[in-house]
């Protein structure tokens, strides 16, 4: 998986509006966390035909955001996908753009209605889920005073603490599973 602060700032508005797919958010953030994984393979997990999941694939890779793993190939047969980068942008970066400007508040929609997608079919997950697992998921909603470069300053302190935590195995050494946790990060500037 590759490292938040080492992937770059993605500043191009054709590059970003690969992301105003929804389907293609789904696909990327799968081979992002479980990769490197085929067409097939990711196609009942988005519940998309094969040939639609392929050409969304090469939609991705096109623009740098993942990549063929040849290695992961058993048989050399199939194409399996992996993640190059991780989805990084600001909306300040097309301030001089209108149409990049728009694309990423776009983007940003479709970001934050997928992970609303994740979260409730996690909290009915999460019924069924066991005493120690309803105690650790958590929501935290703080409302801060913070100028711009605070804000930012949080960000990055947030983001060290996450890398920590970052490409643990599946289980414990002594053999505790771990689940995928989504952890979503927003800070923004609001009136009440």
């Amino acid at each position: 998986m590759p490292n938040f602060h080492e992937s770059p700032f993605t500043r191009d508005a054709e590059a970003l509006k690969v992301f105003t797919h929804p389907l293609r958010v789904r696909i990327f953030r799968l081979v992002y966390s479980e990769g490197p994984l085929t067409a097939s393979a990711l196609a009942p997990m988005v519940d998309a035909t094969p040939s639609l999941v392929s050409y969304h694939l090469r939609t991705l890779a096109k623009y740098g955001y993942i990549g063929e793993d040849p290695e992961a190939s058993t048989d050399g047969r199939e194409r399996y996908w992996r993640a190059l980068k991780d989805l990084r942008f600001t909306t300040a970066d097309f301030a001089d753009d209108p149409a990049g400007a728009e694309a990423a508040f776009t983007v940003a929609g479709v970001l934050q209605a997928d992970s609303t997608r994740m979260f409730r079919e996690a909290m009915a997950r999460l019924r069924d889920m066991s005493p120690p697992w309803q105690d650790a998921a958590f929501g935290a909603h703080p409302t801060l005073r913070l100028t711009a470069a605070e804000l930012q300053s949080l960000f990055e302190d947030l983001i060290e603490v996450v890398d920590r935590y970052r490409d643990r195995p599946e289980s414990t050494e002594d053999g505790e599973p771990r689940e995928r946790v989504l952890l979503q990060m927003l800070g923004f500037p609001y009136q009440p």
